[in-house]
């Protein structure tokens, strides 16, 4: 049976592709966003996807499709743009849900600080997640390759994504992609670390991706 014809393209500024988003987002996460958000968190993350200038917006976002149908998703952004970004947009769009997210983002700040801390010429990867029946098949490489190819864009000088320790197939996925351990946390010998950061220079090269 033949394989479907995949193609990378820009994430549209849709409700409906803001719920694939949340989806991908909390399947990246193994479930964290949803159990932070509480059952309205498809809604409040579709909501702020559809907004300009943060980290869960449309534009940070790549899909990829097989026969119309989207399949796996990418985000990313520049060191640069994280510090420009509209930190209040989740906050606001919250509402009732607003303590409980304040309450659990408390409880793992530490861990938060280090994921969302870049280096200046960093272009970070947020979040990459492929549709459980669509992996092994290239997708989440084609995915990394569109937004290197975003990366070298941007001027930017490193790729920069994290993978929880324990994830030995994401890992395998990005040490083959050319990402090598660069910092790890908790920073402390008390602990065994349970996130990696994982960084590769962003050469000039021919990568492009389809529209």
């Amino acid at each position: 049976m033949n394989r479907p014809e995949i193609s990378i393209r820009p994430a549209r500024p849709s409700r409906d592709e803001g719920v694939h988003f949340a989806r991908y987002m909390n399947l990246a996460a193994e479930g964290g966003f949803r159990k932070m958000f509480g059952r309205r968190f498809e809604e409040i993350v579709s909501s702020a996807y559809l907004e300009p200038n943060h980290d869960l917006s449309y534009e940070t976002a790549l899909f990829a499709e097989a026969s119309d149908q989207i399949v796996g998703m990418i985000s990313g952004y520049t060191a640069e743009q994280y510090r420009g970004f509209d930190k209040s947009v989740v906050d606001r769009l919250a509402g009732r849900s607003r303590l409980r997210i304040s309450l659990i983002y408390a409880m793992i700040a530490p861990m938060m600080r280090f994921l969302h801390t870049y280096n200046d010429g960093d272009f970070y990867v947020e979040f990459l997640s492929v549709d459980d029946t669509f992996r092994g098949q290239g997708i989440g490489y084609r995915l990394l390759a569109a937004m290197e190819a975003c990366g070298q864009k941007s001027g930017s000088s490193h790729f920069a994504i994290d993978v929880a320790r324990k994830n030995d197939g994401a890992r395998r996925l990005y040490e083959r992609y050319g990402f090598v351990a660069h910092d790890y946390w908790p920073r402390t010998r008390l602990m065994r670390p349970t996130v990696l950061r994982l960084t590769k220079p962003l050469l000039e090269s021919e990568i492009q991706y389809s529209e």
